[in-house]
């Protein structure tokens, strides 16, 4: 027996929430028509400069055949044709670059659950405000964003804002703001992470690090930027779910370094931090402005905006000392020199004049250095062809790719960044600070995973292969299901591009689903409860099309909870919209695990929504004994079909009314056994009040049973009236039903 009870929902775990917030790859976008309609004329117009590259070749042809001059006309068309292919090309990757811009604020969107998720958990009162949500900035800048500010933004939450209690006592508003703002510079994009917290502890952050052997005991004057975005350092002792394990300042600075950007950090004690990211503006999509330099016979392209100065230097002018092998003076600094062709892995560069040496400096991340090749040429606009390291026998650090240099000859590009690094030791850091999903979840120390698996006993270890093959066979019916639904979908004439599409639509859907949700906890409006339905209702419809029948389910299930939103039936609470963003969240991972693979049916998620289902439906408990003698049955499809099996198997249905006088028992209780003893008789198919009515407690003194039995009325009524007065039975009465229309004489 099921007593009434208050159901207590904890916080979403936002180490769960991130996991939610998947990075889209570039290989698909929105497309402005404006864009479209650019590049088509710019299409023509290549055809049309084509067209008279053509005649000119011709007309060149036949004056050379002929040994006569080029006209005036002549010229003038070929200097036209070269001014409009040079326009062209300018157009072109103009275009190509606004095409890849998209508008920051729906990167900001996604962090407004998991900041919502981190106010819950850490008990604090949170506001995440946006600025300048219209700049615009490239694709791949835009999703290398989202995981740097994710744990930006739990340090701000975690570390930088105070509990209500403490920002009272502060005298501050017991809110707390963390701000997202992107501001648009002539050459570069801004974005400031900043809160109206305590601010940066100074001096807990020195001691900490000279703890950790960071810093020296006699330094005064300190920076505290180069100590914060160390990796690993945090002021905790002991990491939690939401920060401690040094990830988040480390991975902000790596991404603005592969950006070529910087950091700078604003504290003021006890009234915020603001972190700003300098991050300059990308300029082309594998096109530069290249300084073409030749080291013996090869040709090297060298961005230009990396090449500091160039030199012709004496022999004399090289010095050497004990801690530098060769170095030149440069603005009066001692600079490194190195051989380019050597740094990059081939022979020494040839100098075709001993007595002036032609050095190019150039600059990295954090260093210059000065490299000997033997002939600058000019500067070029190319077009870089990037190569698959994997295809060479040797070590290609340093080099980016190729390109077609004028007049055919093929050239390399040069990674000067890595260049740089390599001649000074700088470390590199290729895979270090790339975080993934997955470090966004709870997981345990590298350290303790190597030690528990070692320490495996070979039981554990035999029971770790059974899962293996458990989860192999799970995987191979899910394979049937997916080439099942692939089947079918083929009989409906989806192509595998259909598919795709699908899946993207409905993923950018549920995203922006999520964002109306959002909307909506703070602003009933009805045009936003409107879109949030029709998402919910395409989305649907969507997973149905691809025949992925759990996901469609969980669709369905989450549009009728927010239908008795939409119609007042319930009011908004925190725990339902916690429930209905965790819908949406376990619809995304669906989604993103598609093609390739069917989620299971997440039960826990059904289990709370059928208990949201079953408290709205105690809003209007029909309690009042003439009122449930009046109401008629609303049977599921489910119970009909029950109803048709017992007519079939020769039963019949009745109807039962009882009411009680319950002096020594809750009517709730003295309801639940009576129906009780009635199963042994039969099957009961629908109760007034309803089962989840009277388990949690509403009923007064009397139900009726709509129920399936062998049983004659006289049986029925023999068979209660044995029973009636250990439950204090004042009334029953029975009837045959013949509301429902089946006949059990009736072909069924």
């Amino acid at each position: 027996m099921t007593t009434p009870h208050t159901t207590i929902n904890t916080p979403p775990d936002p180490s769960q929430t991130m996991n939610t917030i998947q990075q889209h790859g570039v290989d698909r976008m929105l497309v402005r028509l404006e864009h479209l309609d650019k590049l088509l004329n710019l299409a023509g117009e290549v055809i049309i400069t084509s067209s008279t590259l053509h005649e000119l070749q011709r007309d060149m042809t036949d004056a050379v055949t002929h040994n006569r001059p080029m006209s005036d006309v002549e010229l003038q068309i070929i200097k036209s044709a070269d001014e409009a292919s040079a326009r062209i090309s300018q157009d072109l990757h103009d275009l190509v670059m606004a095409i890849r811009m998209v508008e920051i604020g729906e990167t900001f969107k996604l962090f407004r659950r998991p900041v919502r998720d981190l106010a819950r958990n850490l008990k604090k009162d949170i506001e995440l405000k946006f600025e300048g949500e219209k700049v615009l900035v490239d694709k791949a800048l835009a999703e290398r964003l989202v995981e740097p500010l994710l744990h930006t933004l739990r340090n701000a939450a975690d570390h930088g804002l105070e509990t209500p209690i403490e920002r009272i006592h502060a005298n501050k508003n017991e809110k707390g703001v963390i701000l997202l703002k992107a501001i648009e510079h002539e050459h570069e994009t801004e974005i400031i992470i900043s809160d109206d917290g305590r601010g940066i502890d100074e001096t807990k952050i020195i001691e900490r690090a000279k703890k950790l052997g960071l810093l020296k005991h006699t330094e005064q004057q300190i920076n505290l930027l180069p100590i914060l975005c160390m990796s690993g350092f945090s002021t905790k002792e002991k990491a939690t779910d939401t920060s401690g394990r040094g990830v988040g300042l480390d991975l902000v600075n790596t991404m603005v370094q592969e950006f070529s950007g910087t950091i700078e950090l604003e504290n003021q004690t006890g009234l915020g931090c603001s972190f700003k990211l300098h991050i300059p503006k990308l300029k082309a999509v594998n096109i530069i402005d290249a300084l073409i330099v030749r080291c013996s016979s090869t040709l090297y392209a060298l961005s230009i905006d990396k090449v500091v100065s160039l030199q012709g230097v004496k022999p004399s002018q090289i010095q050497a000392s004990m801690d530098r092998e060769r170095f030149i003076k440069y603005l009066g600094e001692p600079l490194a020199l190195f051989d380019l062709s050597e740094l990059l892995g081939s022979e020494q560069s040839a100098i075709d004049n001993p007595e002036i040496i032609p050095v190019v400096i150039i600059e990295g991340r954090k260093d210059k250095i000065a490299c000997i090749v033997t002939e600058f040429l000019a500067p070029s606009k190319l077009v870089n062809v990037p190569m698959a390291m994997d295809m060479f026998d040797r070590d290609v650090s340093g080099i980016a790719g190729t390109c077609i240099i004028s007049g055919g000859r093929v050239g390399i590009t040069v990674d000067v960044d890595m260049v740089v690094a390599m001649a000074t030791g700088e470390p590199l850091k290729q895979d270090e600070g790339h975080a993934n999903a997955s470090d966004f979840s709870r997981q345990k120390e590298p350290e303790q995973e190597i030690e528990n698996k070692n320490s495996m006993p070979e039981s554990a270890a035999m029971s770790h292969s059974q899962e293996e093959l458990i989860a192999k066979s799970k995987l191979s019916a899910q394979r049937d299901r997916i080439a099942n639904r692939i089947e079918e979908s083929s009989q409906k004439e989806l192509t595998d591009a259909d598919v795709s599409d699908l899946l993207t639509e409905i993923s950018r859907g549920l995203l922006e689903l999520q964002d109306a949700l959002l909307s909506l906890e703070n602003n009933n409006d009805a045009e936003i409860m409107k879109d949030a339905f029709r998402r919910l209702h395409a989305a649907k419809g969507n997973f149905t099309m691809l025949g992925v029948t759990t996901s469609a389910s969980l669709a369905h299930e989450l549009e009728t909870l927010l239908d008795h939103l939409r119609k007042g039936d319930i009011e908004m609470t925190q725990e339902l919209m916690d429930l209905m963003l965790d819908g949406v969240a376990e619809l995304i991972n669906a989604t993103n695990a598609l093609p390739q693979k069917v989620l299971d049916e997440n039960t826990g998620l059904l289990s709370r929504i059928d208990q949201a289902m079953r408290l709205i439906t105690n809003t209007t408990p029909i309690t009042d004994p003439d009122k449930v003698l009046g109401t008629s049955f609303s049977l599921a499809p489910t119970v009909e079909l029950q109803l048709i099996g017992s007519l079939k198997q020769k039963e019949c249905a009745y109807e039962t009314f009882i009411r009680f006088h319950p002096s020594r028992q809750a009517s709730f209780l003295v309801a639940y056994l009576t129906l009780r003893k009635l199963c042994y008789h039969g099957k009961i198919l629908a109760t007034l009040p309803s089962i989840a009515d009277i388990e949690n407690g509403f009923c007064s003194n009397a139900i009726k049973v709509l129920w399936a039995s062998p049983l004659t009325l006289t049986e029925i009524d023999a068979a209660i009236n044995k029973w009636a007065p250990f439950f204090n039975i004042a009334e029953h009465r029975s009837i045959q039903t013949t509301v429902f229309r089946y006949d059990n004489n009736a072909e069924i």
